[in-house]
């Protein structure tokens, strides 16, 4: 069937407009864009540009439905890939776990055949190209007597990941063969992707079959069906060449459905009756255009008698802009502080004031060959130029350094605003001379650097004495526990065996029946038994003290140690368990609070987030803290004393650990001033240790407070410590 064609409107081509080559404001044409699809694109569009309406119809629908066929077909076939790809990987994974544990037995034997005959099982497995066991430290044990597909290395090396590795010729599966906690080797399974590629093979073939149907069907649908688009625009266009023909505007277009297309018809139908009712009135205009020359005539003589009034009127306005003018520049002339005037544009001096010549030294003419980047020091033209290019109408430009004539260089301080100078857009800068100034808040300046330095000499002699405070501290507990070994050692039944020897020696000449027939004797086997018991128990206890004398000494060495990061910038910051920490504390301070009868009660969850702090010093403040506690319920009843330690998230990114004692107590005027150098509430305390652990909480990102109900009702004190940041966990490749 062929195709109708559209007739031309008018029945000949429309002139082309002349070429605008070398006019004055001919733009050049857009660049095309480059590539692949772009270029694809425009053949397409060149291809379908002089085809009828109803081909275009037909190869646009044809093309759309072909790019979304190919695409869902590479969609699917992609998934269906790395859908059989994982599944290959998680089969060969269980197979080769599977495989190693059956070689367990043959690997830690030496059993080679029966590790081969694992290995040939191995191979019956759909694509399993290679097979082979290596010992631990990588070399090989056995290898399947059966043909290989693929070659896997005679030897690896033991440090080699284990698990899946991909390449384009299959999967390397690497499954270490363990028995318990020791690997005794890895067993390696090589595979191909031959099932793969006959299934590509086969979706390849039905996807062909499947979009050669779909275009059929597309095809014959279109073909009953673009009709319904081309015919009506067909029938509208031969209307349309018919009116331009015969200049006949009565004519109409049918409209037959109620789309676009038919939108376009009533649009085309509702132009011709305006073209017709415009003609009509054409007609009529011209009979009236002659009535309206008469009364253009007098509409000519009113209109210039009112441009001649408004002349007079914009004289009037000019003269008083002049005294305007005139006035100002006074005002400017004589205005103390150096002022200039210049271009927006390029900076130049348009006009200065006589202060401005009298404070640098220029004369008119001078700066009439100077811009203001030129006479600014130390700073490039560029930054000038940013500094006033502004649209703000008056703003502060700062501070800048200008040369004078002399070579001076002298600080000022300049604002900009503005104004129309000579029918001009332009800014009057003020320029505020401020170098007097600025060199006496440089002398300000060093003074303070002076007090600085002093005060900080100051505070490193009060970080010493914390130092010395917080070793104190911990030097007590040495005490405890040196005591508590000279009274072991005094108290030692060792010397109880001195006795025994000195028995068995007085009785050497007939031991038999010594132990047979004398009452010690038989007892001695007992005695030894018990003695023995108390001799291990002995040492035991010796070996804790020891123990807890080691941890305080070794915290002493800290705490001096840490004095020298005063003179850094920032402490080691570590992610360590709340719970950690507060055993540590209680392990060194337990002695302590075991001799004063303290009772302690631990409320500290093991699975608390961790925090970011610095070790040393969050052990600083908790056992200042602990010993404090200690000291406050010297006088509180034995069965009363109780020592609380709470630790908690609250939600916040903060861990509060709290200690609750049940002492003496704070009262209410003196909870705001515990924390203050030199202040405290015990006849022998020096007022360093809650001040320097305040100063340690704030360093590492924390907070200490205190509480207390009042005195007699204990005190409690919470330590907040900030989480750690979750480190960027990596994925493997």
């Amino acid at each position: 069937m062929s195709e109708p064609q559209i007739p031309s409107i008018g029945g000949t081509a429309r002139p082309k407009p002349p070429s605008a080559k070398g006019g004055a404001n001919t733009k050049a044409p857009p660049r095309e864009p480059r590539g692949f699809f772009p270029f694809l694109e425009r053949k397409t569009k060149a291809w379908l540009s002089p085809k009828p309406i109803r081909r275009k119809l037909t190869a646009m629908t044809m093309l759309a439905c072909t790019a979304g066929l190919l695409l869902l077909a590479a969609i699917f076939l992609v998934f269906d890939l790395v859908s059989d790809f994982v599944a290959s990987r998680n089969a060969i994974a269980a197979v080769a776990k599977v495989a190693a544990a059956n070689s367990r037995e043959a690997l830690s034997r030496g059993e080679t055949p029966t590790a081969i005959a694992t290995l040939n099982a191995l191979m019956d497995y759909p694509d399993v190209a290679d097979a082979m066991i290596y010992r631990g430290d990588g070399r090989p044990f056995a290898r399947t007597d059966r043909e290989a597909k693929a070659a896997l290395p005679d030897a690896i090396d033991a440090g080699t990941p284990q698990g899946a590795k991909f390449s384009l010729s299959g999967i390397r599966h690497l499954e270490p063969v363990m028995d318990g906690a020791k690997k005794l080797g890895t067993l390696a399974v090589a595979t191909g992707f031959g099932h793969l590629w006959e299934r590509l093979r086969i979706y390849g073939l039905m996807t062909a079959l499947a979009f050669v149907l779909a275009s059929i069907g597309a095809r014959l649908l279109l073909g009953r069906l673009h009709g319904m688009i081309s015919e009506p625009v067909i029938a509208l266009a031969r209307v349309a060449d018919t009116v331009a023909q015969e200049s006949n505007y009565s004519l109409r277009a049918e409209k037959r459905n109620p789309d676009e297309v038919g939108h376009l018809a009533e649009a085309f139908n509702h132009m011709l009756a305006e073209i017709q009712k415009r003609d009509t009135e054409i007609q009529q205009r011209d009979d009236a255009l002659g009535r309206a020359n008469a009364d253009l005539e007098v509409n000519v003589l009113a209109r210039t008698s009112q441009l001649h009034k408004e002349v007079l009127e914009r004289r009037q306005a000019e003269d008083a802009l002049k005294d305007s003018e005139l006035r100002y520049r006074n005002l400017f002339e004589n205005n103390p502080m150096p002022m200039f005037v210049m271009d927006l544009e390029t900076l130049d001096f348009v006009a200065v004031n006589n202060a401005a010549m009298k404070h640098y030294g220029y004369r008119q003419e001078d700066f009439r060959l100077l811009s203001l980047p030129m006479i600014t020091d130390a700073a490039e033209p560029l930054a000038v130029e940013r500094a006033f290019r502004r649209d703000a109408k008056s703003f502060d430009a700062g501070e800048w350094k200008h040369r004078k004539n002399n070579g001076e260089v002298i600080e000022v301080q300049l604002t900009a605003h503005a104004i129309v100078f000579a029918g001009k857009v332009t800014k009057i800068v003020l320029a505020n001379d401020v170098t007097e100034r600025n060199r006496a808040e440089r002398r300000v300046e060093e003074m303070h650097q002076k007090l600085v330095a002093a005060s900080r000499a100051a505070g490193m002699a009060e970080v010493a004495t914390g130092v010395l405070h917080n070793v104190g501290n911990v030097l007590n507990s040495v005490n405890v526990s040196a005591t508590m070994l000279g009274d072991s050692v005094r108290k030692s039944k060792a010397a109880s065996v001195r006795k025994v020897a000195d028995l068995l020696d007085a009785n050497k000449a007939d031991l038999p029946a010594f132990f047979s027939k004398d009452g010690k004797g038989q007892m001695l086997p007992g005695y030894f038994s018990t003695l023995a018991q108390q001799i291990e128990a002995e040492q035991q206890s010796r070996l804790t003290e020891i123990e807890q004398l080691t941890n305080n000494i070794a915290h002493i060495k800290d705490i001096v140690a840490m004095q020298q990061t005063y003179a850094k910038v920032t402490g080691v910051m570590e992610d360590c368990k709340p719970r950690t920490l507060v055993d540590e504390v209680l392990r060194m301070a337990g002695s302590d609070l075991k001799r004063c009868e303290v009772k302690t009660e631990l409320n500290c969850p093991k699975d608390l987030p961790e925090v970011s702090v610095d070790r040393h010093k969050v052990m600083q403040i908790l056992i200042n803290l602990v010993t404090n506690a200690r000291q406050a319920m010297e006088q509180t009843p034995a069965p009363e004393r109780k020592l609380t330690i709470t630790a908690a998230y609250d939600g916040g990114g903060l861990v509060n650990i709290t200690i609750l004692d049940t002492g003496c107590g704070i009262a209410q005027e003196n909870l705001t001033r515990v924390f203050n150098h030199g202040f405290t509430t015990k006849e022998t305390g020096h007022g360093f240790g809650l001040h320097s652990a305040a100063n340690a909480a704030k360093e590492i990102g924390g907070r200490l407070t205190g509480t207390s109900d009042g005195p007699g009702k204990g005190a409690a004190f919470t330590l907040e410590l900030p989480l750690a940041r979750p480190a960027t966990a990596e994925k493997a490749a």
